[in-house]
């Protein structure tokens, strides 16, 4: 699947398949100690709402949303729906009703899709040219 993003097309070279949603599980498991502490130690906490960008299959996503607890809110942005359902269903699983996931790469998003501005916006793994985002931050 191809985005376009300011002429740029972005293509994730490692594709969308069962395998390779189970390899990103497995490394985000092996890093998440590492994720939370610079989370953290970048300010997030209880009560933010944060965007993922990328969030692929919902690790970083449902991190944040133990960190911020249940009086905040992440939001992921995935382009991809085999992540997103993938994302969805393991949120559920975990009881975290504090996240959601958007359909959309990061450059179609408007200030009518993304509602609040967020108090974070992170992106591990993605790389991406945010010129066309207009949320007003």
């Amino acid at each position: 699947m191809a985005t376009q993003a300011s002429n740029v097309s972005f293509d994730y070279v490692l594709g969308y398949k069962d395998a390779e949603h189970e390899r990103l599980i497995r490394q985000a498991a092996l890093i998440a100690p590492n994720t939370e502490r610079l989370f953290r130690q970048a300010g997030i906490g209880p009560g933010q709402r944060v965007l993922d960008d990328g969030s692929g299959v919902g690790d970083v996503s449902m991190l944040l949303a133990r960190i911020v607890g249940p009086s905040g809110e992440v939001v992921g942005i995935e382009r991809d729906a085999s992540s997103i359902g993938r994302a969805e269903a393991r949120a559920a699983a975990a009881g975290l009703l504090n996240v959601s996931f958007m359909p959309t790469d990061v450059s179609e998003i408007s200030s009518d899709k993304c509602g609040t501005p967020p108090d974070s916006w992170v992106s591990r793994n993605s790389g991406f040219d945010s010129a066309g985002a207009d949320c007003g931050y």
